[in-house]
């Protein structure tokens, strides 16, 4: 998609005319005027380029958003870190009446103020038209995430302004920094469940690596560490309920769920069953599950697959009971060919869930601990299991990604 900065006179490099969207960088929260070239823009980035120690000041200074081209559908907003003055936010919709897409990247969305928090539920409130939400890292206090989701279901309200589609697509990401002890505790795990709703087609809750945690297999200073920040966290499985209340209730659940990423909180097989009884459409699955060793486990993970017919992708993130902890460790124990499908389980698997082509395992996505890997090729199943490194205990301690069970 070319780009344009609308304060780019026409005859440069790019033609405004031409452009389908524009990337803004702000040292303050008032926006240029957009030429009369833009008019036909269809997406905008707004990019903060403010100084840390200047960020508060702007906060309470006084901004102005400009008339923008009102064919604007797809809105990205990133790296406001500590959020946006009070009526930016709710004035920014309703420049932008026909949006249907927002990334929100990187921040505090709704700030550290009740005023910045409400003007932030108002931007979803006067956002009617939204379909799609990508939420990347995006942080907030207690109760935001949970009055936003009024404003993006389905709503039948005969008050002017309320009813809504509500979204078909929503994105939330969470990449897991090592070096925070706190992370996790900054996620509103309790309150993220309350935006799924009836008209979403693919939701995801994903819990990633950082982009530089992958080690070179072939570094031998790198294999003396093995397990050293690798991997993720996930919620523990008391909290599981939200999720599978707000997947299998009757009134805000999902009704034509294709895709669903449940990797930011572990499940239990019962809730993986539940879950997957009501959204039994689901064609692409990924999902973190409390992990117990043996065939018995495998049976009932097996079991819990079934039902759901149109499964064409599964990724299963394997959160380890202890005792599957300790075993892993030694992959003389070939533990994971124990617990994880075989070969023979695949095309048994595969006969009631004729469209899967793919099935894939790893702890907690750290490739140290071994990895197992199905993909049908030819009408048969080709891969299985990748024994991990034989990582020491001490080595996976809970600070460097690893979770050691209650």
């Amino acid at each position: 998609m070319a780009t344009i900065d609308p304060a780019r006179l026409p005859g440069e490099a790019v033609d405004p005319g031409q452009a389908q969207g524009a990337q803004i960088p702000l040292q303050s929260f008032t926006l240029p005027d957009f030429p009369p070239e833009a008019q036909g823009l269809k997406a905008l980035t707004l990019t903060a380029d403010i100084k840390v120690d200047e960020y508060q000041k702007l906060l309470d200074e006084p901004w102005t958003i400009p008339p923008l081209p009102t064919g604007i559908e797809s809105l990205t907003l990133e790296l406001f870190m500590m959020g946006y003055p009070p009526g930016f936010l709710a004035q920014l919709a309703e420049r932008l009446p026909n949006l249907k897409s927002v990334v929100i990247y990187s921040q505090l969305f709704a700030g550290i103020t009740p005023e910045s928090r409400e003007d932030a539920v108002e931007f979803f409130k006067k956002s009617q038209n939204l379909r799609a939400l990508h939420l990347l890292d995006v942080f907030a206090k207690e109760k935001f995430f949970s009055e936003c989701g009024k404003w993006l279901r389905y709503n039948t309200s005969e008050t002017p302004g309320e009813a809504r589609r509500g979204l078909m697509f929503l994105e939330v990401n969470y990449t897991f920094r090592h070096e925070d002890e706190d992370f996790m505790h900054k996620i509103q795990a309790t309150e993220l469940p309350d935006l799924i709703g009836p008209g979403l087609i693919s939701c995801s809750f994903n819990v990633a690596v950082p982009e530089n945690a992958e080690d070179d297999p072939d570094d031998p200073s790198n294999l003396l560490k093995a397990g050293d920040k690798q991997g993720v966290m996930a919620f523990n499985k008391s909290i599981a309920p939200d999720p599978v209340i707000a997947l299998t209730e009757e009134e805000n659940s999902p009704k034509g769920l294709r895709a669903l990423n449940l990797t930011l909180y572990t499940l239990t097989l019962e809730h993986l069953k539940k879950v997957l009884e009501v959204q039994n459409h689901v064609m692409v699955l990924s999902v973190t599950l409390d992990v117990s060793p043996g065939e018995a486990w495998k049976k009932q993970l097996l079991e819990a697959l079934e039902p759901c017919k149109s499964l064409e992708q599964v990724e299963i993130v394997a959160n380890p009971t202890l005792q599957f902890f300790m075993e892993v460790q030694n992959p003389r124990h070939g533990i994971m060919g124990k617990t994880f499908p075989s070969a023979e389980d695949m095309q048994a698997l595969s006969s009631k869930c004729e469209k899967l082509s793919a099935l894939s395992v790893n702890i907690l996505r750290a490739p140290n601990f071994g990895t197992v890997d199905w993909e049908k090729k030819d009408g048969k199943w080709t891969g299985g299991v990748t024994e991990g490194k034989g990582v020491p205990a001490e080595q996976a301690a809970p600070s460097q990604g690893m979770v050691v069970p209650e």
